[in-house]
């Protein structure tokens, strides 16, 4: 019993170093325009905060030099920056640079403001477990963001890949998602969630994965029905049968603007 107990004791040990070197490939905030926050307040923008694993983060195809920039909720400030963005790991491109210019059509002229914190590989329990770094990491930025005044209006949720490969139950992604919403609650947030279906890496969809995230947006208040990022299957939308190529980055984004727009004007944002 003493090996097994050692054995899961240096596993554990093991896969929250191996958390903590990702957290560490985070893009950090470099020379990026800086603006006033409180004057981004008072414009009451549509502030959204995108969570999730390498399709959230910056592991698209590559970025075109010259993108129009977007306003960012980073490290406690308000800039304007373009891919790779600050707050996700990878160095390409990200479905969260080209979401502004497809909701403009949708939310008529209101500000937005993204915030992001996306890392590569990360399973749902990387960001729920009590003790892990990323559940830490994901705790502060909500804080942030209420400090300064701009609380996430929705959540956006892009992850399943990881769990679709450790086979992780339906049941215990449901009981995941759980603790992910009642972690954001614990921060004073009470944005909807807005779950993608986002489970293929080389792979087929994960079935069981996808019915927890359709039942539980069906059947719980504190979540939404996001895109179906699924269907962007194929070399057209996948540069490496993973991660989203450009025409994927910008197909995922319109999908996303739709939904969002979809359940901004069926629910009244948190102020």
């Amino acid at each position: 019993m003493a090996v097994i107990l050692f054995a899961g004791h240096r596993q554990k040990a093991h896969q929250q170093a191996e958390l903590l070197a990702k957290l560490q490939q985070i893009v950090r905030i470099g020379n990026e325009p800086e603006l006033s926050c409180r004057e981004i307040v008072t414009e009451q923008p549509l502030v959204l905060l995108a969570l999730g694993q390498s399709n959230a983060a910056n592991h698209g195809a590559g970025f075109k030099p010259g993108a129009q920039a977007i306003t960012l909720v980073v490290e406690g400030r308000c800039v304007t920056a373009t891919d790779p963005l600050p707050g996700a790991t990878g160095r390409g491109g990200s479905i969260w640079q080209r979401l502004p210019d497809a909701l403009r059509e949708h939310v008529h002229g209101k500000p937005i403001v993204l915030s992001v914190l996306a890392v590569d590989a990360s399973s749902i329990a990387e960001w729920t477990s009590q003790d892990s770094a990323l559940r830490q990491r994901l705790l502060e930025q909500l804080a942030t963001l209420r400090q300064l005044g701009l609380p996430p209006n929705f959540v956006l949720w892009q992850q399943g890949e990881s769990d679709a490969r450790l086979a992780t139950s339906g049941r215990d992604y449901s009981r995941q998602l759980d603790a992910l919403a009642a972690t954001i609650s614990e921060a004073g947030i009470a944005a909807p969630i807005i779950l993608a279906r986002s489970t293929i890496c080389r792979s087929a969809p994960a079935e069981e994965i996808r019915r927890a995230i359709e039942s539980k947006a069906a059947n719980d208040q504190r979540f939404r029905l996001g895109p179906d990022t699924d269907l962007l299957s194929g070399e057209g939308f996948r540069h490496d049968g993973c991660h989203l190529s450009i025409d994927g980055l910008t197909s995922a984004a319109r999908m996303w603007a739709a939904a969002i727009s979809d359940h901004a004007y069926k629910t009244s944002a948190p102020p």
